[in-house]
């Protein structure tokens, strides 16, 4: 059900990352609570998959908190405490996400469920610094290795690049690797995650677009700090 993740592509022929921004540092234009709706091809519902992001500029600390729904149910990450599994109604076997992170609003994240918040997956790096091991917001039974990952400021001052450590090359390994980065969209301010990938076979071929997904900004209140923002705008 979820192996669209590394194939659904969406057209975004109508958006451009001409973004002029009101904001006193651009990469204030990423914070927000992004969401957008996949229909995975051959199957019937759509799924909602949320990434409420916080963007600090001053220490350049990039925080998501992802979580995937169908019919308003979070499907990713399971809700279930660390070490616990559960069996699916078509028989797939899912367990406690290994970046699981629980949120009540409080400000704080939680290692066990207080039963007033959920489970989200938070994935946190430093632009240029401190980076993490990430594993997809996909459920599964086993998760296997996590994939270490940095984060850098393209020359844009605006796009981040996030992709798999490689200290022999350019700082990616030849993997994949997701730039994000908003989009103007008429008067709106969208935002745009795309994934590149190597071919395996001919890893020093250019790497190909993968997937985009492409976000709205919705005013909800973070379910880390209960805080519902301003979506970002445009200079008129």
């Amino acid at each position: 059900m979820y192996k669209f993740l590394a194939t659904i592509l969406l057209s975004t022929t109508a958006l451009t990352t001409n973004v002029i921004a009101d904001q006193v540092n651009p990469l204030n234009l990423h914070n927000g609570y992004w969401v957008t709706k996949v229909n995975p091809p051959g199957l019937g519902p759509k799924i909602t998959v949320i990434n409420d992001m916080h963007v600090d500029p001053e220490t350049m600390r990039v925080t998501v908190y992802a979580q995937s729904r169908v019919f308003g149910r979070v499907v990713s990450p399971p809700q279930l405490n660390p070490d616990e599994c559960t069996e699916t109604r078509n028989g797939d076997i899912h367990c406690f996400h290994p970046d699981a992170v629980y949120l009540n609003g409080t400000g704080q994240e939680l290692d066990q469920a207080m039963g007033d918040g959920a489970w989200w997956v938070k994935h946190s790096w430093v632009l240029g610094g401190e980076g993490y091991c990430n594993t997809e917001l996909v459920p599964k039974e086993i998760y296997g290795p996590c994939l270490p990952v940095k984060g850098i400021l393209l020359e844009d001052g605006l796009t981040m690049k996030v992709g798999g450590e490689d200290p022999t090359s350019d700082g990616y390994a030849k993997i994949f690797y997701n730039e994000r980065g908003p989009v103007v969209d008429g008067k709106n301010i969208r935002y745009k995650v795309a994934r590149f990938e190597w071919d395996k076979n001919n890893p020093e071929s250019d790497p190909t677009l993968g997937f985009e997904l492409i976000w709205d900004c919705k005013r909800e209140k973070s379910a880390f700090d209960n805080i519902a923002r301003d979506c970002p705008l445009m200079n008129e």
